[in-house]
């Protein structure tokens, strides 16, 4: 037996004519008509009578429209739950930069893993151009981006928050309390930066080639808190997101130089157009949208 037929058999109940079931179902007259038949069939009875222009349930139909509420209540319910399981059921891939998994993102992934314990959740991290390629491949189901705004045509992305970026330096620093600064500056010092390909050490470069600016030297790490730890250690100064940042400018333990005009990043949500989102990867989208700022 097609469950379909007890959705029809429903929906002629409720609009009192073959005719509107079929127009509101998508259904032929004919297919209608067929489906009451083979249900006639089945049960040996006959379930309508017509009583002027609409359909009218016999004895033996309004005991099976009974029935069919029940099993089509408890049908809707059993695709509820399996689709409630397998939410928490299954692997969750991430990617994201280091900034916003040490920040941002692990907020979010602690607060959905609470309410999907079954979940298992893969969160990688990588430079963004690296990120998008892994997008494009299929390598994450969701990535979590520091960049500048941008479109891909097989890409959905979603602004969650503008972050700052901002120029730190030890609190000894010659430059501490000397008011706006212009970046003509860095050419007497020593930039301690990430890795080559990250997005906003990329924009630093591209802004320094531009003016002309060439700094004394260049030092690169790939850890955020090495980066912090020679900056304290009055080795150089970096280029940060504010909020990887935040409790040492709290504390004291950084200074916040004052250039020109500073660098504004966006977080941004990306994942595959055509890509199928499970329960567990449209949660975790929804989660993050309904918490975004822009």
């Amino acid at each position: 037996m097609d469950i379909s037929y007890f959705y029809t058999f429903r929906q002629i109940v409720r609009s009192g004519s073959y005719t509107k079931a079929g127009r509101e179902l998508g259904y032929a007259q004919s297919s209608v008509t067929t489906q009451v038949k083979k249900l006639e069939k089945y049960y040996n009875v006959k379930l309508f009578e017509r009583n002027g222009q609409s359909m009218q349930l016999t004895q033996p139909g309004e005991e099976l429209y009974l029935y069919v509420m029940e099993i089509l209540d408890l049908y809707e319910e059993s695709r509820g739950k399996i689709l409630q399981t397998q939410k928490m059921k299954g692997t969750l891939k991430i990617g994201t930069v280091e900034s916003l998994a040490a920040c941002f993102i692990t907020s979010y992934i602690k607060e959905f893993k609470r309410e999907n314990p079954e979940l298992v959740i893969q969160l990688e991290s990588g430079l963004c151009p690296d990120l998008k390629n892994g997008m494009l491949e299929g390598k994450y189901d969701v990535a979590v981006l520091l960049d500048r705004p941008f479109q891909h045509p097989d890409l959905v992305t979603y602004p969650l928050r503008k972050e700052k970026l901002i120029m730190v330096a030890s609190p000894h620093h010659r430059l501490f309390n000397q008011g706006s600064l212009s970046y003509n500056v860095l050419s007497d010092e020593t930039l301690i930066l990430t890795e080559k390909g990250c997005s906003y050490r990329t924009s630093l470069e591209g802004l320094l080639k531009e003016e002309n600016i060439h700094p004394r030297s260049v030092l690169s790490f790939t850890s955020l808190e090495a980066i912090k730890q020679c900056v304290m250690d009055e080795l150089g100064v970096a280029l940060l997101p504010e909020m990887t940042v935040q409790k040492e400018l709290e504390d004291g333990r950084l200074i916040c130089l004052p250039l020109e005009s500073g660098f504004e990043f966006v977080i941004q949500l990306v994942y595959q157009k055509k890509k199928w989102l499970s329960p567990s990867i449209q949660g975790f989208i929804n989660l993050l949208l309904n918490q975004r700022e822009m």
